[in-house]
């Protein structure tokens, strides 16, 4: 009875307590919904026509092991620390392993039961972290992407630099380890000249640049040269240690490598393939001079005894050069959109306001495909007509602005003459001096501007590329610049087809001939050859008295050879060489649909642009234009016999005339 009662009251007071606390609603569960980076690249693949196999293999090799969720490892004191930018320590040694399942709590009596107090919350032990950062590590040599490919690939380019098949693994490993050390000498060489060259430059004029000061963090030159004198150390004990490696590598050689010839031809792979980084470096000590330059001359023109007045006209003519260079950078950020066919937002608005997509034919077919290219056409007209005026605005602005500034420096030349006349007893400098100062020194702040702009404008295009190559409504979107008529209803064809053959003359194409097989090439070059000597040897009686026999025409064509072998044996720097195959691939591959689909490919007659249509359109259109124009007839056959016998008829008819024609001309008729 006891037990009964005890039970019906602990139900009643777990009732009364589940009754009085809120009801918790239950999370949901976030889905997991993969790697959304790895999807997109593989959605970018299938699009461009790639096989899964080909698929699979580019995300292994560009994404790895990194696109799977890996559990964080927490460092204790007495472990290691690794070497990262950033790594966490904890203070506390042990930590418990908690359980994932939910424990059933155990049914309690009446006396352990409190109404008053509330169940105590379980408190998570905090782990103090602290983030200790460590010094990342000299980055004077930097990985080239050449060396970032596939070695197999790898071994395929050396092998043709060194005109010898690397076939044997100890081959292999042993010229690709001495690519490495060779690259890294190679570099640490230009780096080491590049920082030789700043110290003896600003040692010798006594001032440093200000990318130097913000690099040591200090506005003091002793200690800037302090600093360039320990990085040269720096990297000539890198260089030290490289060289001992290279002669420790050179014992191992294989008996049939000749170590002499065989560095001989990697150093020129390597200078072929770090042209990029030769004119980078060679641009950063141009860009020193010039600072050093623009330094000097500043200090040339405002430490003079000028007025205020003067210094006032100055820094307005100084203002309004800047002024109107920034009006032209924007205007050739805007040329860089339209070369880009990424036009600014404005422009894309016009989709909706001039033409909107508010009607589709509901047959699809020829009728679809010319509504949608003469809904394109409106917009491309449109948008052409508003980038006239834009362009037309900035051109308005550019000549004000120089107007302005060529009022200004007259007034100032006319200021200072007024002056140097009336206080000629004075030490004032001559007005001439002082105008050619001034000239000078905005003249070659001009220059310098425009070089960063140029070089801007470099960036800015690859980030144009870039973001349109990623966003689907970029490509989408109708631009300005002239494209190919797609009119059929193949996507895969407008897809793959529509960006490379849209491209203008400003596109230039790397030489493809770098891809064909050593044999190809040199058939290709006799060729050339051949047909260079033999107009050449054609020409040279009528212009000069030299044979084509002499002493001077075989070096002339010796020397003709060698130039061509040279011209064309020369490797492609590896990003040439991936765009040569991208573009061979693509053009190979709209070769096949237009044979497949029974598509043909011409140049129009009014735009020059491309026009991809069937070919039965084609001789559709060629019926039409024949009978609107009546221009000629075809005839089902040929009229030669029936044109022959009436004229033998006329003949006979005058030669039996008399008078009418003599016997020798009917014989010659």
């Amino acid at each position: 009875m006891d037990k009964d009662y005890n039970h019906r009251v602990l139900k009643t007071i777990n009732e009364n307590k589940l009754s009085d606390q809120p009801v918790r609603e239950k999370k949901r569960r976030r889905k997991c919904h993969g790697n959304r980076k790895v999807q997109r690249f593989r959605k970018k693949c299938r699009a461009r026509g790639m096989k899964p196999q080909n698929i699979e293999r580019k995300i292994k090799k560009r994404f790895g092991d990194s696109h799977t969720n890996q559990p964080t490892s927490i460092i204790n004191n007495n472990d290691s620390i690794d070497h990262h930018p950033k790594t966490n320590i904890t203070l506390n040694q042990s930590i418990k392993k908690t359980s994932i399942k939910r424990k059933r709590e155990p049914v309690r009596s009446l006396s352990q039961f409190s109404i008053s107090q509330p169940e105590p919350k379980k408190v998570k032990k905090k782990q103090n972290i602290i983030q200790t950062l460590v010094p990342k590590p000299d980055k004077v040599y930097r990985v080239a992407s050449y060396l970032k490919r596939p070695p197999r690939l790898l071994i395929q380019a050396l092998g043709r630099q060194l005109d010898h098949p690397i076939k044997t693994k100890l081959e292999q490993k042993f010229i690709y380890s001495r690519l490495k050390l060779l690259d890294l000498q190679f570099c640490l060489n230009i780096h080491q000249s590049l920082w030789q060259s700043y110290f003896d430059i600003g040692y010798e004029q006594h001032q440093w640049s200000d990318h130097l000061y913000k690099i040591t963090k200090t506005n003091e030159p002793q200690s800037c040269q302090k600093f360039i004198q320990d990085y040269l150390t720096h990297i000539q004990q890198q260089l030290e240690q490289c060289g001992t490696q290279l002669n420790l590598q050179a014992s191992t050689c294989p008996e049939k490598l000749a170590m002499t010839l065989l560095d001989h031809h990697l150093k020129e792979y390597i200078c072929s393939q770090q042209k990029r980084f030769t004119h980078k470096i060679h641009h950063q000590l141009k860009r020193f001079k010039d600072e050093l330059h623009e330094k000097r001359l500043h200090r040339i023109l405002f430490n003079n005894n000028l007025t205020s007045h003067q210094k006032e006209s100055i820094n307005r003519l100084i203002h309004l050069r800047e002024t109107e260079l920034q009006i032209r950078k924007e205007l050739l950020l805007l040329e860089q959109r339209i070369l880009s066919k990424l036009l600014p937002v404005s422009f894309d608005q016009l989709d909706t306001l001039i033409a909107p997509d508010f009607y589709t034919p509901a047959l699809e077919g020829q009728y679809s495909l010319n509504y949608r290219l003469k809904r394109s056409k409106i917009l491309q007209e449109t948008k052409r007509t508003w980038l006239d005026i834009l362009m037309e605005s900035y051109d308005v602005k550019m000549k004000e602005c120089n107007r302005q500034y060529q009022e200004e420096l007259t007034q100032l030349e006319l200021t200072q003459l007024e002056l140097d006349i009336s206080n000629h007893q004075h030490h004032h400098h001559d007005a001439r001096v002082l105008f050619r100062t001034v000239q000078a020194y905005i003249k070659h702040r001009t220059i310098q501007i425009k070089k960063d702009t140029f070089q801007q404008m470099n960036s800015f295009h690859g980030k144009l590329s870039r973001h349109r190559q990623r966003s689907k409504k970029a490509k989408q979107t109708i631009g300005v610049s002239p494209e190919v008529i797609l009119n059929v209803n193949d996507h895969t064809l407008a897809v793959i087809g529509h960006e490379y053959l849209s491209r203008n003359g400003n596109y230039i194409r790397p030489n493809r001939t770098a891809l064909r097989s050593y044999k190809e090439r040199v058939k290709i070059v006799q060729e050339q050859h051949k047909i260079m000597v033999n107009r050449t040897s054609s020409g040279l009686p009528e212009k000069s008295c030299i044979n084509a026999g002499s002493n001077i025409f075989k070096q002339f064509s010796e020397r003709l050879l060698a130039c061509l072998m040279f011209h064309y044996m020369a490797p492609l720097p590896f990003i040439e060489h991936i765009r040569a195959q991208r573009d061979l691939q693509t053009m190979k591959l709209i070769r096949r649909k237009l044979k497949k689909s029974q598509l043909l490919l011409r140049e129009t007659d009014k735009g020059g642009n491309l026009y991809v249509a069937h070919l039965n359109e084609f001789e559709e259109k060629a019926a039409d234009y024949r009978i609107k124009t009546g221009a000629y007839e075809e005839l089902s056959s040929s009229p030669i016999e029936e044109i022959l016998s009436k004229v033998t008829r006329l003949l006979n008819d005058l030669h039996a005339k008399p008078n009418q024609i003599s016997p020798q001309q009917y014989i010659e008729k």
